[in-house]
Order: structure tokens, then sequence, then C-alpha cells
């Protein structure tokens, strides 16, 4: 007989009359014996959903906990009040005074708190810490979605609960830690490649970080009725083909991909004619990938860089454009053409009308790219 049996039964979490009682109780004799678990802590996993990624988040605090929020700024030689501002900023929940789940590593992150402030204002602190603590949380959403889907799903649906958190279990352990080195790396080079966008061109240092930069937007025509059309799961794998196709298109042509709003894409370049071949390029790759039809707005000019995203008319333009244009289309503005249209490039301009665009007073001239 398990020996754990009658505590469990006592404490409401296994009933052998459940149709699942064999599965569970071998869940909680792992999570007991293997992983040190305590009754009590099987009961609030349980009251809060988290048993199959219990052993997971065990795994992850081993080592990284024993003080409180208050103890790890101490440490850090910060003020708790302002270490409790900037970890909000970072989108991170405040919290309880009494909560012994700060290590050595919560000290080093306020430490640079500390060293940030040398150098910058503390609202410029803030910023940096949203903008840091967003790009890591979507990151994790993306990875604990991954792993939701292609780990837990297909083995919760055949009762192996076990075999879900052993896997969790070695994730944590072996996985996520490499992750953090790999961040680590491509923060690196993306630091240099985005240092050379502005010296390739010479760009002026302003101190609201304005340059001139090519925006595009490019969106799948049609997106929303297709959530009426398909299941869940070949919209899943259309979405991303879309992703995969438009990233390498991007890339391979020396732009940057800025960010992903469901069906669209945001990405900039500091040459508006890379910019206007890579509107076609887009279309094409699409069409060749037998996605829905893709529309692209384009649009060059002065942009301010803040925080990891851009701002200014020239980024409205282009988002209104992609709006305007039909689907398998490119538009761009008057401007653009009139930069471009003497420099033999793989594109063409054709007037595509004028065009009542939402925040622009006066009627927006605009053409469509086509090849020559």
């Amino acid at each position: 007989m398990n020996e754990h049996l009658e505590d469990l039964v006592a404490a409401g979490l296994y009933d052998p009359a459940d149709p699942s009682a064999a599965e569970r109780l071998e869940l909680f004799t792992f999570l007991l014996d293997e992983m040190g678990a305590s009754i009590p802590e099987l009961v609030q996993a349980d009251e809060q959903g988290g048993l199959l990624s219990f052993a997971a988040f065990r795994t992850l605090r081993i080592g990284r906990e024993g003080l409180t929020f208050r103890d790890a700024a101490e440490r850090a030689e910060i003020d708790p009040d302002v270490a409790l501002v900037l970890w909000r900023g970072a989108g991170l929940a405040e919290p309880r005074p009494f909560e012994r789940r700060f290590g050595p590593q919560d000290v080093a992150t306020f430490r640079l708190f500390r060293l940030l402030s040398e150098f910058l204002a503390e609202d410029q602190v803030l910023q940096l810490m949203r903008t840091l603590g967003e790009a890591v949380g979507r990151v994790a959403e993306a990875e604990v979605a991954l792993l939701r889907s292609n780990i837990e799903a297909p083995l919760a649906r055949q009762r192996k609960y076990v075999d879900v958190a052993r896997t969790y279990q070695a994730v944590a352990d072996t996985v996520f830690p490499q992750i953090s080195e790999v961040i680590e790396s491509m923060h690196r080079h993306h630091l240099q490649a985005i240092g050379r966008r502005y010296s390739d061109v010479g760009a002026p240092t302003t101190a609201l970080n304005v340059v001139q930069l090519a925006v595009g937007f490019a969106d799948l025509a049609g997106y929303t009725g297709l959530w009426q059309e398909l299941r869940p799961e070949h919209l899943a794998v259309m979405l991303d083909r879309f992703e995969a196709t438009t990233g390498d298109v991007i890339t391979a042509a020396g732009a940057n991909v800025v960010k992903r709003i469901g069906d669209a894409v945001m990405f900039v370049t500091n040459a508006p004619g890379v910019g206007c071949s890579l509107a076609l390029d887009l279309l094409e790759a699409c069409a060749a990938a037998q996605l829905p039809k893709l529309r692209v707005g384009i649009a060059f000019g002065d942009v301010m860089v803040r925080q990891g995203d851009f701002y200014g008319p020239t980024v409205n333009l282009a988002a209104r454009l992609v709006s305007a244009a039909d689907a398998g289309t490119a538009l761009t503005d008057e401007e653009m053409k009139q930069r471009l249209e003497r420099v033999r490039g793989g594109y063409a301009f054709v007037a595509a009308g004028r065009f009542d665009l939402a925040g622009f007073v006066e009627p927006v001239s605009a053409f469509q790219l086509l090849r020559p």
C-alpha cells in the first residue's frame, strides 16, 4: 500500500473512486518522493490548478529563494520603494511582504537598477525596465504556450500525468537555463546589428532619437473571416507559415522585424529602395507559400525610436496605407515615389489615386508598387 495514501485522502487530494485515481496517485508519489513536496504544498498547487507544473516551478526556485523583496533590495543597496516601482514597471506583480521567493539573482537585478541610475534619470531607467519586462514576458508567454500545447495537452489526454510533470521538470532543469544563455547571445548580436543600422547611414544623434527610416506594414487580407472558416489547428499552421515566410524575407533583405500583431508584421530599414523591393518580395513569397493574399503599406521619413518601438507620421502613414491597399498589392506615397522614381530598382510606381486616410487632414496620393 502506498505510504502517502491516507494523508492524500485526508487532504482531499485523492479519491480512490476517481476514474483517474491510479494516474493521480502516481503523480503524487513522484512529487512527494522525488521532488520533496509536502502535502500542504500539493493542496495549494491543486487549488491553483498547478499540480502538473509544480515540479517545474520547484526546480526553477531551487537556490533562488530565501529572501523577501525588501531583503533583496537592501542587499543590493537600493531603496526598496524605488525597487518596487521598477519591479512593477517590468510588469511583475507586487510581492507580499512575507514571501521569501527572492535570491541572489534578484539581488543582482536590483544592483543593475542602481548601476543604471548612475547613467540615466529614474524615469529613463523605468522606461528600460518596461521594455525589458515586456520583451522577456513575451518570451515566457511563448515558452509556456508551446509547452502546454505540445507536451501537456497530448499527455494529459492520455492521463499520463506523471509524464507531464517529469517532462516539465526536465525542461526547467536543462532547457530553460540554456534559453537564458541564448537570450544573452542574441542580445549582443542585435545590439551590433541595430548599431550598424545607424552607423551605415551616418544617422545624426538627437535628443529624441529621430532618424530617417522606411517603415512597412504587411498583413493578411481577410484574416478576420478566416476565424470563421478554418479550424483553430489549421489557422495555427497558417500563422506559423506566415511568420516564417515574412521573417525569412525581411531578414534576408537586411531589414528588421519590429513586431507582430496577429496577422500583421511591422518592419523597418534605413534604405527606402530596399523597403520597396521588400514589399514586392513579401507579396510574392506569401503567394508562393499558398497563404491568403498579402497587402503592404510602406513610407519613408522621420521616425522617433523609443523603447524599442517607432513613432511619428511616417509610421502612421504606412499603417494607413496598408489598410487602404487591395489584397495582393503594395501601396506607398508620393514622397517615396519622388525619392526613388529615377533609381533603377526592381520596382515601378503606378498612380493608385488619392485616399482619405484617418489622421491626415488632406487626401494622400498613393502609388502602387509593381515590378518594372
